[in-house]
Protein backbone atom coordinates (compact mmCIF):
# COMPACT_ATOMS: atom_id res chain seq x y z
CA UNK A 1 0.00 0.00 0.00
CA UNK A 2 1.25 3.40 -1.04
CA UNK A 3 2.68 5.95 2.11
CA UNK A 4 0.45 8.95 1.94
CA UNK A 5 2.79 12.31 1.10
CA UNK A 6 2.99 14.41 3.93
CA UNK A 7 2.93 18.31 3.08
CA UNK A 8 5.85 20.32 5.09
CA UNK A 9 6.89 24.05 5.06
CA UNK A 10 10.02 23.39 3.82
CA UNK A 11 8.80 21.45 0.93
CA UNK A 12 6.90 24.63 -0.19
CA UNK A 13 9.87 26.90 0.25
CA UNK A 14 11.54 24.61 -1.74
CA UNK A 15 9.23 25.14 -4.71
CA UNK A 16 9.64 29.02 -4.24
CA UNK A 17 11.61 30.92 -6.61
CA UNK A 18 14.74 32.66 -5.11
CA UNK A 19 12.91 36.18 -5.78
CA UNK A 20 9.61 37.42 -6.53
CA UNK A 21 8.98 40.80 -7.92
CA UNK A 22 5.57 41.84 -6.47
CA UNK A 23 5.46 45.52 -8.08
CA UNK A 24 6.30 46.19 -11.67
CA UNK A 25 6.90 49.98 -11.94
CA UNK A 26 6.23 51.09 -15.90
CA UNK A 27 8.42 53.43 -17.33
CA UNK A 28 5.40 56.13 -17.15
CA UNK A 29 4.78 55.73 -13.49
CA UNK A 30 6.58 58.81 -12.11
CA UNK A 31 6.44 61.02 -8.79
CA UNK A 32 5.69 64.32 -11.33
CA UNK A 33 2.28 64.72 -9.56
CA UNK A 34 3.43 64.84 -5.86
CA UNK A 35 4.63 68.06 -5.76
CA UNK A 36 2.43 68.75 -1.99
CA UNK A 37 4.25 65.23 -0.50
CA UNK A 38 7.49 66.90 -1.81
CA UNK A 39 6.94 70.45 -0.34
CA UNK A 40 6.37 68.73 2.67
CA UNK A 41 9.29 66.27 2.73
CA UNK A 42 11.31 69.37 2.50
CA UNK A 43 9.23 71.41 4.96
CA UNK A 44 9.64 68.39 7.73
CA UNK A 45 13.57 67.60 6.68
CA UNK A 46 12.54 63.70 6.30
CA UNK A 47 11.75 61.14 3.88
CA UNK A 48 8.74 60.34 5.84
CA UNK A 49 6.00 61.58 3.91
CA UNK A 50 7.28 60.27 0.56
CA UNK A 51 7.39 56.29 2.27
CA UNK A 52 3.62 56.84 3.22
CA UNK A 53 2.56 58.25 -0.05
CA UNK A 54 4.11 55.11 -2.29
CA UNK A 55 3.62 52.44 0.27
CA UNK A 56 -0.02 53.55 0.45
CA UNK A 57 -0.05 52.86 -2.86
CA UNK A 58 1.65 49.10 -3.19
CA UNK A 59 0.44 47.55 -0.72
CA UNK A 60 -3.00 46.06 -2.36
CA UNK A 61 -0.41 45.49 -5.27
CA UNK A 62 1.70 43.60 -3.30
CA UNK A 63 -0.71 42.06 -1.47
CA UNK A 64 -2.40 40.49 -4.95
CA UNK A 65 0.81 39.60 -6.50
CA UNK A 66 1.39 37.45 -3.28
CA UNK A 67 -1.92 35.78 -2.96
CA UNK A 68 -1.37 34.64 -6.72
CA UNK A 69 2.14 33.25 -6.33
CA UNK A 70 0.64 31.46 -3.45
CA UNK A 71 -1.97 29.99 -5.15
CA UNK A 72 0.09 28.66 -8.33
CA UNK A 73 2.51 27.24 -5.68
CA UNK A 74 -1.30 25.07 -4.21
CA UNK A 75 -1.60 24.02 -7.60
CA UNK A 76 1.96 22.73 -8.19
CA UNK A 77 1.93 20.26 -5.10
CA UNK A 78 -1.25 19.22 -6.23
CA UNK A 79 -0.78 18.82 -10.32
CA UNK A 80 3.18 18.48 -10.29
CA UNK A 81 3.63 16.25 -7.09
CA UNK A 82 0.28 14.57 -6.38
CA UNK A 83 -0.46 15.82 -3.34
CA UNK A 84 -4.47 15.63 -2.12
CA UNK A 85 -6.39 18.47 -2.87
CA UNK A 86 -8.43 18.39 0.19
CA UNK A 87 -5.28 18.23 1.85
CA UNK A 88 -2.97 21.11 -0.16
CA UNK A 89 -5.54 23.63 0.65
CA UNK A 90 -6.12 22.80 4.11
CA UNK A 91 -2.20 22.93 5.02
CA UNK A 92 -2.06 26.34 2.54
CA UNK A 93 -4.81 27.85 4.71
CA UNK A 94 -3.55 26.97 8.21
CA UNK A 95 0.00 28.35 7.05
CA UNK A 96 -1.26 31.27 4.41
CA UNK A 97 0.78 33.90 6.96
CA UNK A 98 4.15 32.17 6.99
CA UNK A 99 3.62 30.96 2.99
CA UNK A 100 3.15 34.93 2.63
CA UNK A 101 5.36 36.25 4.32
CA UNK A 102 8.06 34.47 2.82
CA UNK A 103 7.11 35.24 -0.55
CA UNK A 104 7.24 39.01 1.05
CA UNK A 105 11.12 38.24 2.04
CA UNK A 106 11.72 37.18 -1.31
CA UNK A 107 10.57 40.45 -3.11
CA UNK A 108 12.96 42.60 -4.79
CA UNK A 109 10.81 45.00 -5.87
CA UNK A 110 12.46 48.45 -5.43
CA UNK A 111 9.50 50.89 -6.52
CA UNK A 112 10.32 53.59 -4.81
CA UNK A 113 13.65 53.76 -6.35
CA UNK A 114 11.83 53.06 -10.31
CA UNK A 115 9.62 56.10 -9.27
CA UNK A 116 12.48 58.42 -8.35
CA UNK A 117 13.94 57.42 -11.30
CA UNK A 118 11.41 58.28 -13.59
CA UNK A 119 10.89 62.07 -11.93
CA UNK A 120 11.66 64.81 -13.90
CA UNK A 121 13.75 67.31 -12.42
CA UNK A 122 11.39 69.66 -10.50
CA UNK A 123 11.39 73.53 -11.25
CA UNK A 124 11.90 75.58 -8.04
CA UNK A 125 12.26 79.01 -6.69
CA UNK A 126 15.23 80.07 -3.79
CA UNK A 127 13.40 83.26 -2.36
CA UNK A 128 15.42 85.88 -0.40
CA UNK A 129 13.55 86.73 3.17
CA UNK A 130 14.23 90.25 4.45
CA UNK A 131 13.78 92.14 7.73
CA UNK A 132 12.36 95.06 5.41
CA UNK A 133 10.02 92.48 3.89
CA UNK A 134 9.92 92.83 -0.11
CA UNK A 135 10.31 95.22 -3.10
CA UNK A 136 7.19 96.59 -4.73
CA UNK A 137 6.64 97.84 -8.46
CA UNK A 138 9.03 99.99 -9.63
CA UNK A 139 5.82 102.52 -9.96
CA UNK A 140 5.11 102.55 -6.32
CA UNK A 141 9.12 102.61 -5.49
CA UNK A 142 9.94 104.91 -7.29
CA UNK A 143 7.59 107.57 -5.72
CA UNK A 144 9.40 108.74 -2.83
CA UNK A 145 12.80 107.29 -4.42
CA UNK A 146 15.05 104.45 -4.41
CA UNK A 147 17.25 103.90 -0.99
CA UNK A 148 20.17 102.12 0.04
CA UNK A 149 20.01 101.72 3.66
CA UNK A 150 17.51 100.17 5.44
CA UNK A 151 15.53 98.42 2.33
CA UNK A 152 14.56 95.52 0.66
CA UNK A 153 15.98 97.37 -2.18
CA UNK A 154 19.33 97.56 -0.46
CA UNK A 155 19.54 93.66 0.73
CA UNK A 156 19.05 93.18 -3.35
CA UNK A 157 21.99 94.72 -4.34
CA UNK A 158 24.07 93.32 -1.59
CA UNK A 159 22.63 89.80 -2.59
CA UNK A 160 23.79 90.13 -5.98
CA UNK A 161 26.82 91.83 -4.70
CA UNK A 162 26.56 94.94 -6.63
CA UNK A 163 28.49 98.18 -6.04
CA UNK A 164 25.57 100.73 -4.13
CA UNK A 165 27.21 103.78 -5.80
CA UNK A 166 27.48 102.23 -9.37
CA UNK A 167 23.34 101.70 -8.79
CA UNK A 168 22.88 105.07 -7.84
CA UNK A 169 24.79 106.35 -10.40
CA UNK A 170 22.64 104.46 -13.00
CA UNK A 171 19.58 105.14 -11.67
CA UNK A 172 19.99 108.93 -11.58
CA UNK A 173 21.53 108.94 -15.36
CA UNK A 174 18.47 107.28 -15.81
CA UNK A 175 16.14 109.85 -14.50
CA UNK A 176 15.46 108.39 -10.84
CA UNK A 177 14.66 109.88 -8.03
CA UNK A 178 17.37 108.08 -5.47
CA UNK A 179 18.17 109.37 -1.31
CA UNK A 180 20.37 108.38 1.45
CA UNK A 181 23.71 107.09 1.29
CA UNK A 182 25.10 104.17 -1.59
CA UNK A 183 28.66 103.47 -0.29
CA UNK A 184 31.03 103.19 -2.75
CA UNK A 185 32.28 99.35 -2.52
CA UNK A 186 34.87 99.01 -5.18
CA UNK A 187 35.77 95.63 -3.61
CA UNK A 188 32.67 94.39 -5.32
CA UNK A 189 33.53 95.81 -9.17
CA UNK A 190 33.71 92.86 -11.21
CA UNK A 191 32.51 90.15 -9.11
CA UNK A 192 28.76 91.17 -9.59
CA UNK A 193 26.39 88.20 -9.47
CA UNK A 194 24.53 90.02 -13.28
CA UNK A 195 24.91 93.45 -14.99
CA UNK A 196 23.80 96.53 -13.90
CA UNK A 197 21.90 96.94 -17.02
CA UNK A 198 19.65 93.59 -16.53
CA UNK A 199 19.33 94.72 -13.43
CA UNK A 200 17.65 97.89 -14.19
CA UNK A 201 15.94 96.04 -16.85
CA UNK A 202 14.16 93.68 -13.70
CA UNK A 203 13.44 97.01 -11.55
CA UNK A 204 11.33 98.89 -14.08
CA UNK A 205 9.73 96.05 -15.73
CA UNK A 206 8.35 95.29 -12.27
CA UNK A 207 4.80 95.50 -12.01
CA UNK A 208 3.32 94.57 -8.46
CA UNK A 209 3.81 94.53 -4.72
CA UNK A 210 5.16 91.90 -2.36
CA UNK A 211 8.36 91.05 -4.52
CA UNK A 212 11.19 89.34 -3.45
CA UNK A 213 14.54 88.34 -5.53
CA UNK A 214 13.85 84.84 -6.64
CA UNK A 215 16.45 82.46 -7.99
CA UNK A 216 15.33 79.80 -10.42
CA UNK A 217 16.46 76.41 -11.39
CA UNK A 218 15.33 72.80 -11.43
CA UNK A 219 16.50 69.65 -8.51
CA UNK A 220 16.58 66.20 -9.02
CA UNK A 221 14.07 64.05 -6.65
CA UNK A 222 16.66 61.67 -6.71
CA UNK A 223 18.97 64.21 -5.30
CA UNK A 224 16.68 65.37 -2.58
CA UNK A 225 15.74 61.97 -1.50
CA UNK A 226 19.62 60.99 -1.27
CA UNK A 227 20.22 64.39 1.24
CA UNK A 228 16.71 63.05 3.40
CA UNK A 229 15.55 66.13 1.86
CA UNK A 230 17.30 68.02 4.93
CA UNK A 231 19.25 70.90 3.00
CA UNK A 232 22.15 73.70 4.21
CA UNK A 233 23.17 75.14 0.63
CA UNK A 234 22.35 75.23 -2.93
CA UNK A 235 24.66 76.10 -5.51
CA UNK A 236 22.68 78.01 -8.51
CA UNK A 237 24.98 77.42 -11.82
CA UNK A 238 25.89 80.01 -14.30
CA UNK A 239 23.61 81.08 -16.61
CA UNK A 240 20.59 80.79 -14.64
CA UNK A 241 18.25 83.47 -13.91
CA UNK A 242 16.92 85.36 -11.21
CA UNK A 243 14.37 88.67 -11.05
CA UNK A 244 11.59 90.09 -8.86
CA UNK A 245 9.01 87.59 -8.38
CA UNK A 246 5.59 87.58 -6.33
CA UNK A 247 4.14 84.26 -4.95
CA UNK A 248 1.68 86.29 -3.36
CA UNK A 249 0.26 88.47 -6.31
CA UNK A 250 1.12 86.19 -8.86
CA UNK A 251 3.21 88.94 -10.69
CA UNK A 252 6.47 90.49 -10.65
CA UNK A 253 9.72 91.06 -13.61
CA UNK A 254 10.86 89.87 -16.18
CA UNK A 255 13.54 87.00 -14.56
CA UNK A 256 15.96 87.21 -16.82
CA UNK A 257 18.90 88.67 -14.68
CA UNK A 258 21.32 86.16 -15.71
CA UNK A 259 24.01 84.63 -13.46
CA UNK A 260 27.50 85.28 -14.39
CA UNK A 261 28.89 82.87 -11.95
CA UNK A 262 27.52 79.77 -10.12
CA UNK A 263 26.37 81.54 -6.73
CA UNK A 264 26.26 79.52 -3.28
CA UNK A 265 23.32 80.17 -1.11
CA UNK A 266 22.89 79.04 2.20
CA UNK A 267 19.07 78.16 3.30
CA UNK A 268 18.60 79.75 6.49
CA UNK A 269 16.49 82.80 7.62
CA UNK A 270 17.99 84.77 10.86
CA UNK A 271 16.19 87.49 12.40
CA UNK A 272 13.79 87.46 9.14
CA UNK A 273 16.49 87.43 6.83
CA UNK A 274 18.30 84.63 4.69
CA UNK A 275 17.27 82.42 1.98
CA UNK A 276 14.06 79.76 1.50
CA UNK A 277 13.77 77.15 -1.08
CA UNK A 278 10.53 76.04 -2.51
CA UNK A 279 8.95 74.02 -5.39
CA UNK A 280 7.49 76.01 -8.12
CA UNK A 281 4.48 74.03 -8.06
CA UNK A 282 1.65 75.08 -10.13
CA UNK A 283 -1.30 72.92 -8.33
CA UNK A 284 -0.58 75.03 -5.43
CA UNK A 285 -3.90 76.28 -3.47
CA UNK A 286 -1.35 78.69 -1.05
CA UNK A 287 0.81 80.00 -3.65
CA UNK A 288 1.19 81.05 -6.98
CA UNK A 289 3.78 79.74 -9.34
CA UNK A 290 6.29 80.83 -12.27
CA UNK A 291 5.03 78.44 -14.38
CA UNK A 292 1.35 79.36 -13.79
CA UNK A 293 1.74 83.09 -13.86
CA UNK A 294 4.24 83.17 -16.75
CA UNK A 295 2.93 80.29 -19.15
CA UNK A 296 6.84 78.84 -19.31
CA UNK A 297 7.65 75.25 -20.06
CA UNK A 298 10.45 73.48 -17.33
CA UNK A 299 13.40 74.67 -20.06
CA UNK A 300 12.76 78.08 -18.42
CA UNK A 301 14.32 77.58 -15.00
CA UNK A 302 17.64 76.48 -16.48
CA UNK A 303 20.33 73.98 -15.44
CA UNK A 304 20.08 71.72 -12.56
CA UNK A 305 20.87 73.35 -8.93
CA UNK A 306 23.69 71.89 -6.86
CA UNK A 307 22.87 70.13 -3.23
CA UNK A 308 24.57 70.62 -0.14
CA UNK A 309 22.71 67.98 2.60
CA UNK A 310 22.51 69.72 6.29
Amino acid sequence: MEEKKTLTMDFVKSLMEPSYTLVWVDYNDNLDNCRDTIQKCLEERSCESLWEKVDGGIHEAEWEAARTIATELLDECITCYGFDEEAVEQFFNEHEDEISEEIYNRNDSDTLKELLKNTDDIPVRVEMLSNYDCINSNWLESQEGYRYKESYFGDMIDALNLNPARVKRMLVEKGYTVYGRFPDKKYRDGKEQVSYEQFYQELINSCCGANLLTYIGKVSLQELYDAGFSLKEVIIPKGNCCGIFSSMYGGGSLLEMELKKDVRLKLEVRDYHGFRFRLDNERSEYECSIKHVYGVCDSFFGERIGLVAS
